[in-house]
């Protein structure tokens, strides 16, 4: 991990995150704590530009969820028989 202590970054400037960055990000540590990370705009550019085409809509909508066909081999009793014995145990002291 490429990093710099915030007290460097303090006495140097933005020339001590500069040549790190040919390195690729950079770790801002303060008090032996990640704070913050540093990208350069190339980076950045990539990583916004990857976040805005990342796909949000779900893969089925409930309806197509209702029509697909069950993948299981448990029958619904074995599973009712399942989901019973472990509730049970939920109440145990």
């Amino acid at each position: 991990m490429n990093t710099i202590p915030a007290n460097d970054l303090k006495r140097h400037g933005i020339s001590a995150i500069e040549k790190m960055l040919a390195h690729g990000p950079v770790h801002v540590i303060k008090r032996n704590q990640p704070v913050c990370v540093v990208l350069s705009e190339e980076e950045y550019r990539d990583l916004t530009h990857r976040a805005r085409t990342v796909t949000t809509t779900p893969a089925h909508t409930v309806m197509e969820w209702f029509t697909l066909t069950p993948i299981g081999t448990s029958s619904k009793q074995e599973l009712d028989q399942r989901l019973s014995s472990e509730r049970k145990d939920w109440d145990a002291p």
